[in-house]
């Protein structure tokens, strides 16, 4: 068995008895929200383990090989205005939490827009988390298929497998410790990996001067309609997952649930820079590869045989904290859905918790096999999440909108989305994200509504 096999095999260990032990003695509330306890430092590294996905990282560096920067520059500048955002309205959330029993984002959009509400967006999010897991799941298994060379099938049910396994033990509260851990990782052997990159490459000046013609084109993407409007509207994705609310409902108080998000901010911006360097070296000293692997294979040539192992494993914990934090989030909802309050017993509550999180993660792996391209995926997804802002802000600061232009300015988005995706492409959230704009707005003084359908939602 060779160094990089048994180095992953000490990761996955670890991450499963931090599981095992911080599992213990767990109630519900634990189990889904960290008794709503959670320290601020915890809740900063798992800010920022979460967001570096393989959507901040395998995706970036497959992206800007296979196309040039644009890609990769418009994301962490999405990342850094997500957590301004998430920071400036995590006290509102948090309040909302308390007072209403909350766990997640649809127990809030129950509250304030009524059932009609719950549904829809119980399913969107459902659909929308159940994607972003098979992002994840995709990134394992190019991991796993470049490792030890199995089939990227075989590899997905593998690496899901083990994931569910570590996730369904231990819920929120082990999701928070084990991103702990995994945020140190991902900051040490980046860091180590760039000092490696840097000294092989020769230098900045001669990496810009080998690099592929266009490269450097900060619209090679999609152009310059789809870099500014993900620079101006990508930050949002963050406000409408689930995750990140769950986490900001489990936080200890309101000030740290605040501070938790500016405070990650600098960190994520060592963290994207390094990986955009990453994938400039990978444009450089790459040739004829699979993109969505790029990361590995460059990790693979530049760091030296005893190293190569901690590296993958750094990749693997940043792909696994984002896997338990989507799929604990899934659990959530579908788990407040189907039960109702103290319909079960303390000593079965969390028994069913962690058999609907291992199906969670179960649905996501196969989703997976369907579309198994990262970018495609991530695109359609963050398009999905953008829907529910403007209904999210109307909830959190008017009282005159109604159930039921939150209800449309969220379905009818959607179906545009699906429909307009194989044809617009890359910015059909132009279209999509201004029609849930224009609806929130409009909606009530176009059919003047006589009354408000649901109570309205106290100040704080």
């Amino acid at each position: 068995m060779n160094i990089t096999l048994i180095t992953l095999i000490i990761y996955f260990v670890l991450m499963l008895l931090v599981a095992w032990y911080s599992s213990r003695k767990e109630s519900l509330e634990t189990y889904y929200l960290n008794k709503r306890k959670t320290s601020l430092w915890l809740m900063t590294f798992s800010n920022v383990a979460t967001i570096v996905g393989a959507g901040a990282t395998v995706a970036i560096v497959s992206e800007v090989y296979n196309s040039g920067i644009s890609y990769g520059l418009a994301l962490p500048i999405s990342f850094v205005v997500g957590m301004i955002l998430l920071g400036i309205l995590a006290t509102k959330i948090r309040a909302i939490g308390e007072k209403y029993d909350a766990y997640s984002i649809v127990d809030f959009f129950e509250k304030r827009f009524g059932r009609k509400n719950k549904i829809l967006v119980g399913f969107s999010q459902i659909f929308l988390l159940v994607i972003w897991i098979a992002i994840q799941a995709v990134a394992v298994a190019t991991l796993a298929s470049a490792l030890i060379g199995v089939n990227f099938q075989l590899a997905i049910i593998l690496a899901i497998g083990v994931t569910i396994l570590y996730t369904t033990l231990g819920g929120l509260k082990t999701d928070i410790l084990t991103d702990f851990i995994q945020f140190w990782i991902i900051l040490i052997v980046f860091i180590i990996m760039a000092v490696f990159g840097y000294s092989q490459v020769g230098g900045f000046e001669n990496l810009f001067a080998n690099l592929p013609k266009g490269h450097l084109n900060p619209f090679g993407f999609g152009g310059i309609s789809w870099f500014i409007g993900a620079i101006l509207l990508s930050g949002f994705v963050y406000l409408a997952n689930t995750a990140h609310w769950q986490r900001i409902l489990s936080a200890e108080n309101e000030k740290i649930a605040r501070k938790s998000f500016f405070y990650s901010i600098p960190f994520m911006i060592v963290i994207s820079l390094t990986v955009l360097f990453f994938s400039l070296l990978a444009s450089v000293m790459l040739t004829g590869i699979n993109q969505d692997s790029a990361i590995f294979f460059l990790m693979d040539k530049i760091l030296p045989p005893w190293l190569i192992g901690v590296g993958f494993a750094s990749i693997l914990a940043v792909i696994m904290s984002s896997i338990d934090s989507l799929v604990v989030g899934g659990s959530t909802i579908v788990y407040r859905a189907v039960f109702k309050k103290n319909q079960l017993e303390n000593r079965k509550e969390v028994i069913y918790a962690r058999l609907i999180t291992a199906l969670f993660g179960i649905v996501g792996g196969f989703i997976a096999f369907i579309v198994p391209n990262i970018i495609t995926l991530s695109l359609f997804v963050t398009y999905l999440t953008l829907i529910f802002v403007p209904a999210i802000f109307a909830g959190l600061y008017s009282e005159r909108i109604t159930g039921k232009a939150s209800f449309y300015s969220i379905l009818i988005p959607i179906i545009l989305l699906i429909v307009l995706f194989p044809i617009v492409g890359k910015n059909t959230f132009l279209i999509t994200t201004l029609s849930a704009v224009l609806i929130i707005l409009f909606y009530d003084k176009i059919f003047k509504r006589k009354q408000m359908e649901s109570a309205p939602l106290t100040n704080y």
